[in-house]
Formats: C-alpha cells, sequence, structure tokens
C-alpha cells in the first residue's frame, strides 16, 4: 500500500471519529467538507467510510424493500421495457428504462417519479427484469405408443452441392452463411436437400438426398414415397404412420400433400414457428446425419446424388441396426421389430398416392334410412350405412373418401372436440337379386327401428322438459289439447310487463285540428227492408209482426240505416199508445 493510499484511510478514520463524536445537525457539515476534500459522492464517502470500520448506527427502516409503486402499474412499466414490444425478432431489446418511465410518466401510467435503479430493482424482485421474462419456458416430453405411431419430419438445406463438373461438393463453411448471398448464389441451382424422417418411438431414422433449387410438393412427395416403401428391402423401417409431425413450410402445407395425409389416414400438423423442440427427434437425427455420416464426404469423392444417396443407405442401416439408442437401450431397428401387424400399415402403390394427392372429399347427404350413396373407381356405385358414426343426422352433408387401404369401403370425415380429422369406416351394404339389404328386417317376420340419432335424442330430452314425457307424440296431443307447456310454470309476458313498467313515461302532446275545406261527405246505402227486418228479429228475440212493419215502415220512409236499428228496437219495445183525434177550429 503507497502513501496515498495510507493517508486517506487516515483521514477517513479522522472524519469517522468526528461522526462519532458529533452532535445534533453537526454531521452534515462533517459529510459535505469530506466529499470537497476526498473529491467524491456522498455515497461512496460512505462506503470508504466503512472499509475503516465505521458504523452509523441506524437502525434499520421497517419499511426497508418497500415501494409506493403498486404492481400494476410496475407491470405494465416493465411491459414498456421486457414486453414482446422491445424485443426485435433477432433477440436484441431495445429501449431504456429510463426512456420507458418517462414515458409512463408522461401517459398517466405511472403514478410516482422512480430512479431507473429503483425500477430494475423492484423489477427483479417481481420476476420482471429482462433476464427473467427471456428464460425459455420448460417443456414437456412427450411418448408414443409403438413404432410408427408418430413420425417427425424436416427438411434441411446442406452444406453440400452437386454440379456435372465436381460431382456432390462441401461448401466453403466460412462463406456459407447469411452474410455471403453471392457465394450461395452461385450454387443454388444445384443444392442438395437433406430430407429426414425419425420413428418417435424407437429412434430409427431414414434420409434422403435430393437436387432442388428449394422445398416443393413434389420433392417431398417423393420423400414421404420412399420413407413409407424404401427400394433397399434392407430398411427395416417402413409403412404408413398414424401420425406426422412436421414444421410450416410451404411443402408440409400444401394442398397436394395435406390430401395425401388425410386419404392415407395420417393426423398430421405442424408445430408452432420457432419452436424446434416440438419434433425435437427429427432435430437431433438430422444432427446425427450431418456430423456422423456428411462427416465422412471429406474424404472421398462422390460422382453423383445416387451414389450420395446409396452411401448413406449403407451407413443408415448400420446406424439403425448396431448402435443402441440411449433412451430405450436397444438399437432403433431392434426395437422396431416389436412394431404388431395392425401397426404396420402398408402404402398404396406409388400411382395411386399420386391421385390421392388431388381427389378432394366429396359431399353426399344423409338419406332417410341413413346411408349415403357413393361410387369408387373400378366399384360401382353402392350405399354405405352411416348408423355408427357419432352424431349423425337426416339430412346432414357429410364428407366422403375412399379408403386408401380397402376399397371399396369408405370413410366419413369429421372433426373431434379438439379440431382434428378422424376417418370412421363405412362398409358398402351388401343387397340381394332384388336390390334389398339383405340385413334389413323381413314383413311379417320381424320389426326393428332404428337407433336413436342425436336428433332423435333432442327431441325426446325437450319434450320431456316441457311436457314430462319422452314420446314426442304424447307431448304433441298434449299441445293440442291446450296443455301448457311446462305445466305452465312459464309467465310468458312476464318479461313484456316488466319491460312496460321499466318504459320511461312521455309528455302527452297536444295536437291541432285538422282544418277541411270541403269535408267528405260519405252517404251509406240503407238497409234493405228485408235486411232491417231480419236483423230487428235477432236484436228482438222474437218474429216481426205486419204491424212493426208497417210502424217501421211509417217512421223511416227513406230506409232504414244500420244506425237506426237500436231506436227502433226501444220503440218497438214500448207499449202501443192509442192517438187521439186532434181538434180542429172552423171558421
Amino acid at each position: 500500500m503507497h502513501a496515498g493510499e495510507l493517508a486517506e484511510l487516515d483521514m477517513l478514520r479522522c472524519y469517522a471519529e468526528r461522526l462519532r463524536t458529533a452532535g445534533h445537525g453537526e454531521k452534515s457539515d462533517i459529510v459535505a467538507e469530506a466529499i470537497r476534500c476526498l473529491g467524491c459522492s456522498e455515497p461512496t464517502f460512505y462506503r470508504r467510510l466503512r472499509k475503516v470500520g465505521w458504523s452509523s448506527d441506524r437502525k434499520q427502516r421497517t419499511d426497508k424493500g418497500d415501494s409506493r409503486v403498486c404492481y400494476d402499474e410496475l407491470l405494465k412499466l416493465s411491459a414498456m421495457w421486457a414486453g414482446p414490444a422491445s424485443r426485435r425478432k433477432n433477440g436484441k431489446w431495445i429501449g431504456t428504462v429510463e426512456d420507458c418511465i418517462s414515458m409512463a410518466r408522461a401517459n398517466g401510467e405511472l403514478s410516482v417519479d422512480i430512479s431507473p435503479a429503483t425500477a430494475l430493482r423492484l423489477f427483479q424482485l417481481h420476476g420482471l427484469h429482462r433476464t427473467q421474462v427471456s428464460a425459455p419456458a420448460p417443456h414437456v416430453q412427450m411418448q408414443s405408443l409403438h413404432p410408427n405411431h408418430v413420425w417427425q419430419i424436416d427438411p434441411s438445406v446442406c452444406v453440400i452441392y452437386y454440379s456435372q463438373r465436381d460431382g456432390v461438393r462441401v461448401l466453403d463453411e466460412k462463406k456459407f452463411y447469411k452474410n455471403k448471398p453471392d457465394y450461395v448464389a452461385k450454387f443454388t441451382p444445384l443444392r442438395v436437400w437433406r430430407y429426414v424422417a425419425v420413428d418417435h418411438y424407437t429412434g430409427a431414422i431414414f434420409a434422403r438426398y435430393y437436387e432442388a433449387a428449394g422445398e416443393n410438393q413434389e420433392v417431398l412427395f417423393r420423400f414421404l414415397m420412399d420413407a413409407m416403401e424404401p427400394a433397399n428391402p434392407a430398411h427395416v423401417m417402413r409403412g404408413v404412420a398414424l401420425c406426422w409431425i412436421w414444421d410450416a413450410g410451404s411443402a408440409n402445407t400444401s394442398h397436394g400433400i395435406q390430401q395425401l395425409a388425410n386419404a392415407l389416414q395420417v393426423r398430421h400438423w405442424a408445430h408452432t414457428p420457432g419452436n424446434s423442440r416440438a419434433k425435437g427427434s427429427v432435430e437431433k437425427g438430422n444432427d446425427i446425419v450431418e456430423v456422423r455420416f456428411e462427416g465422412r464426404l471429406s474424404f472421398t469423392q462422390v460422382p453423383t446424388v445416387e451414389q450420395l444417396n446409396a452411401h448413406l443407405d449403407d451407413w443408415l442401416i448400420a446406424f439403425n441396426a448396431t448402435r443402441t439408442h440411449t433412451r430405450h437401450g436397444h438399437t432403433r431397428y431392434g426395437l422396431w421389430q416389436t412394431i404388431q401387424s395392425s401397426q404396420l400399415r402398408i402404402r398404396p402403390d406409388e400411382a395411386t398416392c399420386r391421385n390421392l394427392m388431388t381427389s378432394r372429399p366429396e359431399k353426399r347427404l344423409v338419406r332417410g334410412d341413413l346411408t349415403v350413396q357413393f361410387s369408387v373407381k373400378g366399384h360401382g356405385s353402392a350405399a354405405y350405412s352411416v348408423e355408427h358414426v357419432p352424431n349423425i343426422r337426416v339430412g346432414d352433408q357429410v364428407e366422403v373418401v375412399v379408403h386408401a387401404y380397402r376399397a371399396p369401403v369408405i370413410c366419413i370425415m369429421q372433426k373431434d372436440e379438439e379440431g382434428r380429422t378422424r376417418f370412421i369406416e363405412c362398409e358398402p351394404i351388401q343387397t340381394n337379386a332384388a336390390g334389398f339389404n339383405v340385413a334389413a328386417p323381413i314383413f311379417g317376420e320381424s320389426y326393428q327401428r332404428k337407433a336413436d340419432t342425436v336428433a332423435d335424442t333432442a327431441r325426446k330430452d325437450q319434450a320431456e322438459v316441457a311436457y314430462g314425457t319422452r314420446d314426442v307424440a304424447e307431448a304433441e296431443a298434449a299441445r293440442a289439447k291446450g296443455t301448457p307447456a311446462f305445466g305452465g310454470a312459464i309467465d310468458p309476458f312476464k318479461d313484456v310487463r316488466e319491460a312496460a313498467a321499466a318504459a320511461p313515461s312521455h309528455i302527452v302532446r297536444r295536437g291541432t285540428d285538422l282544418n277541411l275545406p270541403n269535408p267528405v261527405q260519405i252517404e251509406v246505402k240503407p238497409l234493405s227492408m228485408v235486411e232491417a227486418l231480419r236483423a230487428l228479429r235477432e236484436w228482438l228475440g222474437r218474429p216481426i209482426t205486419p204491424d212493426d212493419r208497417e210502424r217501421i215502415g211509417q217512421w223511416y220512409p227513406q230506409g232504414v240505416q244500420e244506425t237506426d236499428l237500436q231506436d227502433i228496437v226501444n220503440r218497438l219495445s214500448q207499449p202501443i199508445q192509442e192517438e187521439r183525434p186532434r181538434l180542429a177550429i172552423v171558421r
């Protein structure tokens, strides 16, 4: 320790002693003096004092660690600094804590002013810091049930190119990366793609190299044909898996490949972009092929892509048959041999598969006897029972495809609860010489009704709720008799009355009389005497006498109006008074 450091320590000890003995209000002057002499800040001065054993003996605040910033405000601030909007696709963070605090304060999202250091400390305390939220999400290890349950498929562009002059060559790794597009562009038409499929249960690997400018439907189709039925019989892995998992590449999601997968009854889905762990087995398979097979190419010359695939076949057979898998402790082909016959689905011939790529599901109407009519090429038209199809109803439109393995059997395509496509097999109905279903009941011998469909069950449930019986006919009869539904427990006008009671009252507006300068006088045609007498008979409840008729004629010589009937009834109901002769003065 040199003399300057010793002198500084002595000075610090002196200041420490002065602070210990200082009275009330004197410490601030001592600290100000020390800061000027040492040329440092107040926090640095106190930090140096602790090196010489000084302690303020001040009690720790009971609210140490608490903050005036509520969690909701802190969460919004962290979303501005460490949320999705603050991170680019390349992983680089943008924006500073200071700027985010300023923006939050200006927009009323932060009620108190805090320092960036306090914000960072609170972020760390509540798990909102950039380093914490950028931690990878935990993953779940999935399992498959048997060989050919799940295949993971992935294409990858190789650091290999092919030319007729040089044959297969490995690109210079120093030049083969994203910042050297001109170099890569030289070989774009001659690029070699590596396609890899891995059986998830056993880890068995199948791979092929193809010369292509990029991913396309035709190359993927070629690879699927090769993987499901390899030309070399020494490949143990083969058949049509139940599930395919791949990324969302243009070839994988193309219409033709989707149609092929559906027709082969393969459940297929693309994992979330950027989540390569979802198909980790094939990612590892790609790595194994690249490291352990392509690593050998630097020691030999391969004239053609076909010869490259021949070497790859030999290596794959040897690797799958001899290398022990660390997860299950068997060789990949050894465990694959445990597959059962029902699990090994042999793909149709290539011509059929190519036709399946262009075929679309056809819609058919479910007829009243729960059948659909469908024609299969080479087998003719036939009726197919769909009684066993879940949730089927008469009049439904169903999507029909030919069974890829068992024509003329067809499949009804449906979506399950999770949105995945499922296939329900339907056999053609066997008919006799007269065209009747051989399994149909015979008149006079047996009777058999169809099982309830979902529509039948729904109707019965509704009838039971409304009228207390599952017999729809009984419910209809009760309705025809005027029996109120739900036992009269439903007041159909209750909501109307409540709405009327809650309606706002309105002021009655005064109107203005309509002034018609030339009112139209409507003359009503009087009743005929026969019509008047018939009406009066009904009003009086008795026959009309000739005397009544004579009196009516005297009262209404111009005819009887309908409005006069009540007056006539009143007059006829009164007793007849004899008229006295009137006296006349004779002059």
